[in-house]
């Protein structure tokens, strides 16, 4: 029995330039089979390995403190002074009462007591004198035996009787008037024995 031929197509496959390039083509797109990846071991945090920025770096040695100097010491601002403090101005003291006593007092250092001795020379004569103004009092002048007393009272057995006031009064102890004239501008009184008054004005001479 005779064998058949070989075909040559049978034992290598006829290459179709057309269907090689479509399948080279397919394969091209196809994306490339990524490799299975070993799960990673996960790590906890506390165990997980520090990194360069994570990991603390080395605390530096603290800088030798250079020795410091003691501070100069400033000299102390002078306290502003206070101005010393003013003297205290005494008040201005309030003018003394006037009394009549002061007004007796000053007639009788500006009495003559040598023309007394010529008046009376014995026995007693008085006139009693009645202040007003400031205030109201009596005051009398007494001879007696060549001797004058002038007391701050009333004098109840006179000879003669004055009123005059009190500024008046002091203005004949004074010396800026006379008994005279006060009498004759009206601002002293008699009453008695005008004779025996002027015999009394001699007094303040």
């Amino acid at each position: 029995m005779a064998r058949p031929r070989k075909n040559p197509t049978t034992k290598a496959a006829v290459k179709n330039p057309a269907a090689e390039a479509v399948k080279e083509a397919v394969v091209k797109a196809e994306p490339a089979a990524k490799p299975v990846e070993a799960p990673k071991p996960v790590v906890k945090a506390e165990e997980a390995p520090k990194t360069a920025k994570t990991a603390k770096k080395p605390a530096k040695a603290p800088a030798a403190k250079k020795a410091e100097k003691p501070a100069a010491k400033k000299p102390a601002a002078k306290k502003a002074e206070a101005p010393a403090p003013a003297p205290k101005k005494r008040a201005p003291r309030k003018p003394k009462t006037l009394t009549v006593e002061d007004v007796a007092a000053k007639v009788a250092k500006k009495i003559d007591k040598a023309a007394a001795k010529q008046i009376v020379p014995s026995g007693k004569a008085a006139v009693d004198i009645k202040l007003y103004g400031p205030f109201e009092a009596h005051m009398y002048i007494e001879i007696k035996d060549g001797a004058v007393n002038v007391a701050p009272y009333d004098y109840i057995e006179k000879d003669l009787e004055a009123a005059v006031p009190v500024d008046v009064a002091l203005a004949i102890a004074d010396g800026k008037t006379t008994v005279k004239e006060a009498v004759e501008n009206g601002s002293l009184y008699v009453f008695g024995n005008v004779q025996f008054a002027l015999m009394f004005a001699k007094l303040f001479k």
